[in-house]
Order: C-alpha cells, then sequence, then structure tokens
C-alpha cells in the first residue's frame, strides 16, 4: 500500500469512528488508561481505546500478533498526523504503552510477549512501576526488596514508595533483590507480577493539596512466577537502565 492511500484510509476512518467528545481537550477525569478496575465518566473514552485497540491504533508499531498495527515509521508519522489533525485524544497512555511494553519487545521471552503486549494495547491491564524505596531513590541500585527462590516462584518481601497509580494498577514491573551479596548492580532482577494478591498492600500518600497519583506499595511473602523474570536473574539492572531510556523518549 503506497503512503498516500494509507494516508486516506485512515483519514477515512478516523473521521468516521472518532466521538466528536474525543476531539476535545482531555480532562483529566477522562483518562484513558485502561485496566480492571478502570471507571469511566466519559462511556466515548473506553469506546474510543476499544476502536483504536481493534484497528492496532493504540500501540501502531507493535507486531500484529502483539496487539500493534504493525505500522513502519512513516505510516506511523502518518497516523499522528491525522490524529492531530482533527485534534483527537490519545486512545491509551500509560506505564504498560511507554515503559514495559518496550521494553518487553526487546527484552521478553516470545510467551512473555504473547502474554502480556496484548493485554497492554487493548487497555486491560494496568501497570505501575517498583524502582524506588526509601532510602533508595536517587541512589537506586541500592533497593533492598528481597525475592527468594522457592520452586517456580519468587518470595518478595520490602517496599517501594512513590510508584505512581499503583492504587489502579493490576501489574507492576519490580526490581527485586536476588542476590544480596552482590556488588549492589550485579544482584538485582526486573520481575513482573500481580498486585491483585494477598500479600500486596497500597498506601496512598497524600500531598498537601490533597490527593496525588503516588503510593507506597508493601510485599510481605508476595509471589511471582520465575517466567516473569524479564532478562536474566541478578542483571535486570541493564532492562531496568533501557526502561528508563523508553520513559524519556516517550516524555
Amino acid at each position: 500500500m503506497s503512503l498516500e492511500t494509507f494516508r486516506a484510509e485512515t483519514r477515512s476512518w478516523l473521521e468516521a469512528n472518532c466521538p466528536a467528545s474525543m476531539r476535545t481537550p482531555m480532562a483529566a477525569d477522562e483518562y484513558p488508561g485502561g485496566g480492571r478496575r478502570a471507571q469511566y465518566k466519559n462511556p466515548e473514552t473506553k469506546d474510543w481505546m476499544a476502536l483504536c485497540a481493534s484497528k492496532g491504533f493504540t500501540a501502531p508499531t507493535w507486531p500484529t500478533e502483539y496487539g500493534g498495527a504493525g505500522l513502519n515509521v512513516d505510516e506511523a508519522q502518518i497516523l499522528r498526523q491525522e490524529m492531530a489533525r482533527i485534534k483527537a485524544r490519545p486512545p491509551l497512555v500509560g506505564m504498560g504503552l511507554s515503559m514495559i511494553g518496550p521494553a518487553l519487545v526487546e527484552f521478553g521471552t516470545d510467551e512473555q510477549k504473547s502474554e502480556h503486549l496484548p493485554k497492554i494495547a487493548s487497555g486491560e491491564i494496568w501497570w505501575c512501576q517498583g524502582y524506588s524505596e526509601p532510602g533508595s531513590g536517587s541512589d537506586l541500585a541500592s533497593l533492598q526488596t528481597r525475592a527468594v527462590s522457592d520452586g517456580d516462584e519468587y518470595v518478595i518481601n520490602g517496599q517501594k514508595v512513590w510508584t505512581s497509580g499503583a492504587d489502579k494498577a493490576d501489574w507492576i514491573f519490580c526490581l527485586v533483590r536476588t542476590d544480596p551479596n552482590a556488588p549492589k548492580h550485579n544482584g538485582i532482577t526486573f520481575i513482573l507480577f500481580d498486585m491483585a494478591q494477598a500479600g500486596v498492600t497500597v498506601k496512598p500518600i497524600k500531598l498537601i493539596r490533597g490527593l496525588s497519583p503516588f503510593c507506597e506499595p508493601f510485599f510481605e511473602d508476595a509471589r511471582a512466577l520465575k517466567k516473569n523474570v524479564v532478562g536474566r536473574v541478578n542483571e535486570g539492572w541493564t532492562v531496568a537502565k533501557r526502561l528508563l531510556q523508553y520513559e524519556r523518549t516517550m516524555i
């Protein structure tokens, strides 16, 4: 398909499918984040997300088998231009698209990609980031949240802080210490696990202005399957740094 044909078809589809209310500035309480606990003040926010997901337009450059549209760089640019032309809101936002999704495309196993990427692209799952800890902010590699091997799982104990959206998140991508005797950058593992389990407690952090997106997650014998380690055990610092590059690129 030529780029001219792609532009014409994309423009036609957007004109026919983008609701009028999704062509207005996005209100804070209509945030298109998705997730199992998402609530939508404006039902068209969810409708627009679902329509775009059906075309792969929530993650346009991801492969089609993972919920994307498989667009090349030029086609993705055209899609952005045509959405901007009608002032369309982004159909989906969040750390799934901007951080853990790209990291999985680069570092994930085929099983991890098949399990997690389509759920990100469809808005089914909302993610949060388990990096900072009390005493381990700017010196992140000093983190102390511990993961101990137990069969095909890790048992996780510790605490994170300043975790945006943890009170609404379904899953977390988390840095844990799997080798306490290794140099601090070497004994860290990057792992994914479900927040909806008995070993996870989330405490919102209220700022002086009242509500805030920040939380403190606490892990008390929480469990994560070993198959959800991204990259290699004890080499999670490499994945963690790359993920932050994706975040900065999106910003």
